[in-house]
C-alpha cells in the first residue's frame, strides 16, 4: 500500500471514531471521589480491609514479626524496616520500557489506618494530572517510613523517581527504607514453583485464584483506549488487578515470613523451604544452623534434584565444621547414587589419605574415580576433564609408592 492509500486509510478511520478533545475532568467518575490537591483534583479510590480479611486461605493480620528478615534481607532488618508503618506500593504503566516516557497511570498504596488496612489508588485521568497524582501520592507517604514493592526496585521506585524529576517535585521517599520482596521470594521459592510472578504464588500460598484477572500485558492498551474513548468503566478491571496486587503483596509477605518462622523453631515439613534457609546460612557465614536445619530434611521424599543439592549442601557444611564422621557418611551416600560422578570419590580419597592415613583404601577410591572419569567424559569439557584426571593420576602414583607398589 502506497503512502496516499496508508493516509487515505488513517483519516477515514480518524472521521468514523473520532478521539476526544479534551476530557471531561468535571464529571462524576463511576467509583471514588475527586481529591483536591496544591497541584489540582484528581481521581481517587480508596478500599478499607478490616483485621480478619480472607484472602484466600489466608487472614489479614495487623502485626507482622520481621524477625525473619535479620536473614532473608539483612539491611532492611538493619535498617528497622516495620510492616506496621510501611507502604506497599505499586504502579500501573503506560508501558515495561521505562525511561522518560513510560506514565504510571495508576499508582497504589496501601498502609494501615488505625485498625484497618487502606488502600488508595490515583488514577490519571489525562497526563496534564499527573502532579496532582504525585502530590497525593507523597502526602499518603508523609507517614510512613518503609516501603514494600514486587520487583519494585528495577521498575516502580527508579520509574516514579524519573516523574519526581521531570515535574521537578521533592522526591517523598529518599528516605525510607525499601523492601522489594521479590528478592526474598526468589531465595525461598525458586525450587518450589516454576514461576514467581506474584498472582502466581497469591494462587500456590495464599490460595486466591483470580479468576476475572486482567492480563499484564493489555493493561497498557486499554488505558490507551481509555485515552481515545473516555470510558471511565473500561479502567475498573485494571484498578481491581491493581488493589488486589497490593493486598495480595502484603499478605504474602505476611505468610512467608510466618512460613519462615515455622521452619526456624522446627516446626516445618517443608523440605525445600528447609534447604532454602540452608543455603541462606551458608552464605551469611552460619554453618552451624545450616546443619541444624538440613538435618529436619527427610530426602526419601524430595525430588532427585533436591536430594543432590541437600547432600551437595550438608557435606560442605560438614566439612567446613570439620565434622569428618557426617561428611563422611554423606560421601559414602553420594558414591553410591552415581549422581556425582567423580566428585565424591575425590573427597573420600583425601579424607583415607591425609586424614585416616590409610592409603591402601584411598588408592582403591583414586582408582574408581578414574574409572569413572571416562564415562563423565562426554558430558564435560575436554580442559576439565584433563585437569581432573591429572590431579588423579599423581594422586594414584603418590598413592602407590606410599604403598610400596611402585
Amino acid at each position: 500500500m502506497d503512502l496516499e492509500r496508508r493516509l487515505y486509510e488513517a483519516l477515514r478511520r480518524h472521521l468514523e471514531n473520532p478521539r476526544s478533545t479534551k476530557p471531561d475532568l468535571f464529571k462524576i467518575p463511576p467509583a471514588g471521589s475527586i481529591k483536591e490537591t496544591s497541584h489540582g483534583p484528581i481521581w481517587m479510590i480508596e478500599t478499607s480491609y478490616d483485621l480478619g480479611y480472607l484472602h484466600g486461605r489466608v487472614e489479614l493480620m495487623r502485626g507482622i514479626r520481621s524477625d525473619a528478615l535479620e536473614i532473608l534481607d539483612p539491611c532492611c532488618f538493619r535498617d528497622g524496616f516495620d510492616f506496621l508503618s510501611s507502604a506497599v506500593v505499586d504502579t500501573e504503566t503506560t508501558g515495561l520500557a521505562g525511561g522518560t516516557g513510560t506514565y504510571p497511570f495508576i499508582i497504589g498504596i496501601g498502609k494501615w489506618i488505625g485498625e484497618q488496612f487502606v488502600v488508595r489508588q490515583y488514577i490519571l485521568r489525562d497526563f496534564i494530572e499527573e502532579p496532582a497524582q504525585l502530590a497525593a501520592f507523597a502526602s499518603d507517604l508523609d507517614s510512613t517510613g518503609s516501603i514494600l514493592t514486587y520487583n519494585g526496585k528495577t521498575f516502580d521506585l527508579p520509574l516514579l523517581r524519573t516523574r519526581f524529576r521531570i515535574n521537578r517535585m521533592e522526591m517523598p521517599f529518599s528516605n525510607h527504607i525499601h523492601l522489594d520482596f521479590m528478592h526474598s521470594c526468589r531465595k525461598l521459592y525458586k525450587r518450589h514453583f516454576p514461576s514467581l510472578n506474584l498472582t502466581y504464588l497469591e494462587e500456590k500460598l495464599l490460595g486466591l485464584e483470580r479468576t476475572e484477572d486482567v492480563p499484564r500485558h493489555l493493561i497498557p492498551r486499554i488505558y490507551f483506549d481509555y485515552l481515545q474513548h473516555r470510558d471511565d468503566n473500561v479502567l475498573l478491571p485494571i484498578l481491581n488487578h491493581n488493589r488486589d496486587d497490593i493486598v495480595g503483596l502484603y499478605l504474602l509477605a505476611q505468610e512467608t515470613l510466618h512460613r519462615v518462622d515455622l521452619a526456624l523453631a522446627n516446626s516445618c515439613e517443608d523440605d525445600l523451604l528447609l534447604l532454602a534457609l540452608g543455603h541462606i546460612y551458608y552464605r551469611s557465614g552460619n554453618t552451624q544452623r545450616t546443619l541444624e536445619l538440613l538435618s529436619s530434611v527427610k530426602p526419601q521424599f524430595a525430588s532427585d534434584e533436591a536430594i543432590d543439592e541437600f547432600y551437595m549442601l550438608r557435606c560442605r557444611a560438614a566439612k567446613k565444621l570439620r565434622d569428618w564422621e557426617t561428611a563422611t557418611a554423606i560421601w559414602e551416600k553420594m558414591r553410591k547414587t552415581g549422581r556425582f560422578g567423580h566428585f565424591p570419590h575425590v573427597e573420600l580419597a583425601k579424607h583415607y589419605e591425609h586424614r585416616i592415613k590409610d592409603s591402601k583404601t584411598a588408592l582403591q577410591i583414586t582408582n574408581l574415580a578414574l574409572r569413572t572419569m571416562e564415562f563423565e567424559r562426554q558430558f564435560i569439557s575436554e580442559s576439565r576433564y584433563r585437569s581432573v584426571s591429572e590431579s588423579l593420576r599423581r594422586r594414584q602414583s603418590r598413592l602407590l609408592k606410599k604403598c610400596g607398589m611402585l
